[in-house]
């Protein structure tokens, strides 16, 4: 989750146990809930910063499960004629190891700094801007397709996992007693 820490200036938003953070939030708007959507309408009109903090249920993607809903917490603000979106989206993904099967869990943390035209939305659903329609920001979408791409192809227990013994089916960590040509 992400903490709000008070200061003169106006609020300040860190991931909490480290000392980062993703600015001042003097004008913001608070939003918090559990919406698939943000009208993002007040945010490009009047340039006033938007913070929403969710929890997104989430879809198998490929071989991955979520098993809980990701924290999100982004901050959307006018840039130009553009929205900026940026923030922090936190979770856990899980699956099956692709040597030894074994399940694993992946913590993720990712940091979001997107820029979107609203201008250059359409039908095209490869577009730069896809997750706009018109006011609204189709926040679930926006999350999925952030943390798809920063999922590894590859999903592995641990870098040395040697696998299953092709020849009893066992670990090849020890609990394989076959022998095999190194």
């Amino acid at each position: 989750m992400i903490e709000r820490l008070s200061s003169r200036a106006g609020r300040l938003v860190r991931a909490p146990g480290t000392n980062r953070t993703l600015g001042k939030l003097e004008t913001a708007n608070h939003m918090k809930g559990s919406r698939a959507s943000v009208d993002i309408g007040s945010v490009l009109q009047t340039g006033r910063e938007l913070e929403v903090r969710e929890a997104i249920t989430l879809p198998d993607f490929a071989s991955f499960r979520f098993p809980v809903p990701v924290d999100v917490a982004l901050i959307m603000r006018r840039v130009g004629a553009g929205l900026e979106v940026r923030g922090w989206i936190d979770g856990i993904a899980e699956g099956e190891c692709a040597r030894c099967l074994e399940p694993v869990a992946l913590p993720l943390h990712l940091q979001s700094n997107e820029v979107f035209d609203p201008g250059s939305e359409g039908e095209d659903p490869l577009a730069e801007s896809n997750v706009l329609d018109g006011d609204e920001l189709d926040l679930r979408d926006l999350v999925r397709q952030l943390i798809d791409s920063a999922l590894p192809i590859v999903l592995l227990c641990n870098d040395a996992c040697q696998g299953l013994c092709s020849d009893c089916g066992q670990k090849r960590d020890g609990t394989c007693r076959c022998k095999h040509p190194e």
